[in-house]
């Protein structure tokens, strides 16, 4: 058996604090959201350090300022500013909304200010002095512009008697505000400033002959701690909040009314870059250039679409509430630090619209059946098949384990250890080995080879007896893993697009001691995916398992799983094609993930004793990834209830845990995850008796709801889906339209 001892044995803290709600991520979508009306991407080709977008227009700036269309993405011109370094930007509100995006401020870094109108690309007024350092933002609040300095001065231009607007060549308001801001966002007429971990309201006063200051100060409380404010934003659909992204991976929550911090979740590890209220949704950026999505509507938030934008961290993202109905669409611009290239998304997420109205209508032109699946997922331990005979309970283990169900139509069997890893002639050091490297190569796979056959034979005649003539359907084999997969002879003519692929994990993934075995393929018109795993051994190897598993997941597996693409959409889920284990529509994923139990082996086995397995599973590091990690990648999976007890580690040949020098504490390494929402209903779940592994095998008994398309019918529910998008179109036109009027035409 592997080596795999309680060495360095952890007990964190964090495994039991109190746990927050992360988002649920099992309806995400990860098909990047490009425009199809536009072009995706726009190359500056000169070092750009502030954009901002209105309507068709796009502005980038820094040593010269240039206009971009969103429609063509050509430059329509640039604007000459010699010797001055543009720090901010922002467009100028207009009296009319068909003259809005038309004149825009820049503020540079010697802390003047620049007005230009972009119809003409001219510079049509300036101010130098007006403030003593950088200009770090510039923030419209209806008809006045907020300008903010590195040192805390803020200005405020109110709109003059004679034009309505602000005007450079008025004396503006001056009042201070904290330094080092790290972000600021214009909430109605207060002004929201994060800095470090601490929030503070400002309600600037220009109309007021004395100036008005209300300053709440609200830290994170030590519950909920989060790290360093890095960005803000509010989204339309839920005015009551704002939003403050912090460099841990947490999003705060603020309530406009109370004045105070309501909530902090954590949807990341990582550092959140960029943040935009884009329609109904909360789009986040991270500095591993990945953008998500999410429904911050609902609890725990959804997250409704994440895909890698950029190679590198995003610096900025801009959206423009108008463009909707201005253009009919909303695009959303990203860019990094380095690249200047502007990324253009789209913010109505229309393919996604379009995938998910045809589901919830999917019943008018799919039929469904419903079919039965029995997986096993057993460490053998490298015994044999003959080892089985040596006791009657033994023996009797296939015969039990196939009559929980009725002939299923599906029978998977997911081993590892198929062979002993910790046999020199079988692991990674003889790999490497020089001397007599091909002989050793050639034992090895004989080895194995004998094994697989011999395992394969005694399975297939143990499926021979069922009443039911089944035929295999596919086996593959990973050093150690091994999957066979059994399915009912009249339901072979059904499969298509039959793949299976391995992913090594082990050893950095150069060697396929730990890793995975794919298998998919679609039944009708449903895509399945079985994985089988072997994760990380050794108690606190937490997170070496963890990224096993985002190795597994985000593995391409495949190419695309069916010829034609117009067909995908119906086939796979989440934008995908079949190139990846989520894209399927029914995922299983099992075997010896060797999570733990974060306790000792005294407690451990005193709450056996007593039969608490509920209090055993609360300190479970599966079960606790699954509620403190939301980055775990097995989050949008579920497993049906465990009430068996831990199936590792056994003295072999008996029913002590072990009882070695080591005394290794039981856990519940044998695990069976599914995933497939509406499709996958769980129906029994449970281990075995068998002496000839120090694991428990573990089965789980499924129906799987699969359809068929009828092609016709779908063609005239996509057009009522098409009539469905367009009247969402006019809705969203409309509201933006409300927005705009309401909030920035407010005269204050």
């Amino acid at each position: 058996m592997e080596d795999d001892s309680d060495d360095n044995f952890v007990t964190s803290a964090e495994e039991t604090e109190r746990l927050s709600e992360y988002p649920d991520s099992s309806r995400a979508n990860r098909r990047p959201p490009i425009l199809r009306s536009t072009p995706h991407e726009i190359h500056c080709k000169y070092d750009v350090r502030v954009i901002s977008i209105s309507g068709e227009y796009i502005i980038t700036s820094s040593t010269v300022t240039k206009v971009w269309s969103v429609k063509t993405g050509s430059c329509i011109g640039h604007i000459g500013h010699p010797d001055l370094r543009v720090t901010a930007i922002a467009f100028k509100p207009s009296l009319q909304v068909e003259d809005e995006g038309s004149i825009i401020w820049l503020g540079t870094r010697d802390g003047g200010l620049l007005e230009a109108d972009i119809r003409v690309l001219r510079i049509v007024n300036k101010r130098t002095g007006v403030h003593a350092s950088t200009i770090k933002g510039i923030y419209r609040c209806g008809f006045e512009m907020w300008t903010l300095d590195e040192d805390g001065r803020l200005q405020i231009w109110g709109p003059d008697e004679r034009t309505g607007l602000p005007q450079l060549n008025q004396a503006p308001k001056s009042q201070r505000i904290q330094v080092a801001t790290a972000c600021a966002i214009v909430v109605s007429s207060y002004l929201w400033v994060g800095r470090a971990k601490q929030v503070t309201v400002y309600q600037p006063s220009f109309s007021q002959s004395e100036q008005v200051q209300f300053t709440v100060t609200r830290p994170l409380t030590a519950m909920k701690p989060a790290g360093d404010i890095t960005c803000a934003a509010v989204v339309a659909a839920d005015p009551e909040h704002v939003y403050f992204g912090h460099d841990d991976g947490k999003v705060s929550v603020y309530s406009r009314s109370k004045l105070t911090c309501v909530d902090v979740v954590g949807i990341s590890l990582y550092k959140i870059t960029a943040m935009a209220g884009v329609g109904n949704f909360l789009w986040v950026s991270f500095r591993t250039g990945m953008i998500y999505v999410y429904d911050v509507s609902q609890r725990p938030w959804i997250v409704m679409k994440d895909w890698k934008a950029h190679d590198g961290p995003i610096q900025s993202m801009v959206v423009d509430r108008t463009s909707i109905f201005k253009l009919g669409t909303l695009p959303v611009i990203t860019m990094t630090a380095t690249e200047n290239i502007l990324t253009i998304w789209d913010g109505m997420l229309k393919q996604d619209w379009l995938e998910l109205s045809m589901q919830e209508h999917e019943a008018e032109y799919c039929s469904f059946r419903t079919i039965q699946a029995l997986i096993c997922t057993w460490n053998v331990g490298a015994a044999k098949p003959t080892e089985l005979q040596q006791t009657s309970t033994d023996s009797k283990f296939l015969r039990k384990l196939l009559k929980t169900a009725d002939d299923p139509e599906l029978i998977v069997f997911g081993f590892q250890e198929l062979v002993e890893l910790d046999n020199k002639t079988v692991t990674a050091k003889s790999m490497f080995k020089h001397k007599k490297k091909n002989k050793d190569k050639a034992n090895v796979q004989q080895h194995m080879s004998y094994q697989y056959k011999a395992w394969q034979d005694h399975l297939t005649e143990a499926v021979s007896h069922l009443d039911s003539r089944y035929v295999l359907l596919t086996s593959d084999k990973l050093v150690g893993l091994y999957t066979c997969i059994f399915i009912k002879e009249r339901e072979k003519h059904e499969i298509g697009n039959l793949r299976s692929s391995t992913v090594k994990t082990g050893l950095g993934g150069l060697h396929g001691n730990k890793g995975a075995i794919i298998v998919r393929f679609t039944l009708d018109d449903s895509s399945i995916c079985f994985v089988n795993c072997h994760l990380a051994a050794g108690q606190s190897n937490v997170i070496p398992r963890n990224n096993d598993i985002a190795n597994i997941m985000e593995a391409k597996i495949a190419t695309a799983g069916i010829g034609s693409t117009a067909n995908t959409a119906d086939i796979y889920v989440g934008g995908g094609d079949g190139s990846m284990i989520l894209d399927h529509e029914i995922c299983f994923v099992n075997g010896d993930m060797n999570y733990r139990i974060t306790l000792h082996r005294v407690p451990v086995m005193k709450l056996l004793e007593k039969g608490e397995l509920d209090k055993l599973l609360e300190s479970d590091q599966l079960l606790s990834q699954l509620k403190k990690n939301p980055g775990f990648r097995l989050r949008p999976f579920s497993e049906f209830p465990i009430t068996f007890p831990p199936t590792y580690k056994y003295d072999i040949g008996s029913d002590t845990y072990d009882s070695s020098e080591k005394k290794r504490t039981p856990a519940w390494c044998d695990r069976i995850y599914y995933r497939g929402p509406g499709k996958i209903f769980p129906i029994e779940y449970r281990t075995y008796d068998v002496r000839v592994s120090d694991h428990r095998p573990v089965s789980g008994l499924y129906d799987i709801k699969i359809k068929t398309v009828d092609w016709e019918l779908r063609k005239e529910a996509m057009q009522m889906a098409i009539n469905r998008w367009e009247d969402f179109v006019q809705v969203s036109i409309q509201k933006a339209r409300l927005h705009f009027h309401e909030n920035e035409q407010r005269i204050r």
